[in-house]
């Protein structure tokens, strides 16, 4: 059989497989290519790969337009075989594609990565992501998307404080994760602060519903069930211990705004929020008369403006020395 007769076979034979208009003889006949691929091991690297391919690819051929001569399975390049192979592979990758696609997702599957986004303190930034979710960054904070997001799950990881607007995905949970803390939703607005220098992680919820559990070595435990609107979970890290209560969850959400919101903060919790959002170093000094808690909320003021209201409201002094705040908290009231 000459040459070119051997290529119009295998062009046609291929070009029917591709077209789906095989005979069930030839369409085995073709599958025998896919099958021996099967000793393909996982360890096997892609050159390794690829060089089985071609003695797979190269027997089959042989087999299937019955060429059996030594030597012409031997030709070098422009000979019967070379020029086979390369028309099958042209040819057959449009109908096998998916075929080897799936063999080699299941032998080397890819390794989840993340993509990092963060702030500085005094710097607040907005993320859209690829679902049309929104998350809003506050302060000194840092968001991480997997890679595999929104494939089957859409999973990231928060430290620090942000508010998070979920488009409605019921196939797709939209899980956040914050240390041991795991916040589960398929549509829905709340804020979670999870900073680090912080005692508690806090879940505080605006619409829709929101499911929260505690994951360690145990497993995961679930503390907060179908949380709704003005309902706050916090959980206390050091403790291990969780409650749940009524809040403003707008207003709490109001630094997105540039307003401070304090709700019974102490001095220290008052110094660390002051830090993030002024991109000030803040030192407490003096032992307090009174550990006191305070309640309010400054709209949007100038640090300037902002600590003689503090200064009235806690007894604290202050002053700025060696670019830092100092605050003096003896006289708090």
């Amino acid at each position: 059989m000459d040459t070119s007769s051997e290529r119009e076979k295998a062009i046609a034979l291929l070009q029917k497989y591709k077209a789906g208009l095989c005979t069930p003889e030839e369409i085995a006949r073709i599958r025998q290519w896919y099958d021996s691929f099967d000793d393909l091991s996982s360890g096997q690297n892609i050159a390794d790969a690829r060089m089985a391919a071609d003695e797979a690819a190269h027997k089959t051929l042989i087999k299937l337009f019955g060429e059996n001569k030594e030597e012409q399975t031997r030709d070098k390049k422009g000979g019967i075989v070379y020029t086979l192979l390369r028309i099958a592979a042209c040819l057959i990758v449009g109908c096998t594609l998916y075929f080897m696609a799936g063999k080699f997702k299941k032998t080397q599957p890819s390794e989840i990565t993340y993509s990092k986004y963060s702030t500085r303190k005094g710097e607040r930034r907005e993320i859209r992501l690829s679902d049309g979710s929104i998350i809003v960054l506050n302060a000194a904070s840092t968001i991480q998307i997997a890679s595999d997001f929104g494939i089957e799950k859409r999973n990231v990881l928060l430290q620090g404080e942000a508010f998070f607007e979920v488009s409605k995905d019921k196939t797709r949970p939209f899980i956040i994760k914050t240390g041991k803390i795991q916040t589960r939703v398929v549509g829905t607005s709340f804020n979670i602060n999870a900073y680090a220098d912080e005692k508690s992680v806090s879940v505080a919820v605006s619409t829709g519903k929101v499911q929260v559990e505690k994951e360690d070595v145990k497993g995961k435990t679930l503390i907060g069930r179908d949380l709704t609107h003005n309902h706050m979970l916090v959980y206390d890290i050091k403790k291990d211990t969780y409650r749940q209560m009524l809040t403003d969850a707008d207003l709490l959400s109001a630094w997105r705004t540039n307003k401070l919101v304090f709700n019974n903060a102490s001095m220290a919790k008052i110094a660390r929020t002051l830090e993030r959002s002024y991109n000030i170093p803040v030192v407490l000094t003096g032992k307090p008369y009174k550990q006191g808690l305070y309640t309010v909320t400054f709209d949007n003021y100038p640090l300037d403006k902002l600590l003689p209201l503090l200064a009235n409201l806690t007894g604290i002094t202050y002053e700025f020395k060696m670019e830092q705040l100092i605050i003096n908290v003896q006289h708090c009231k």
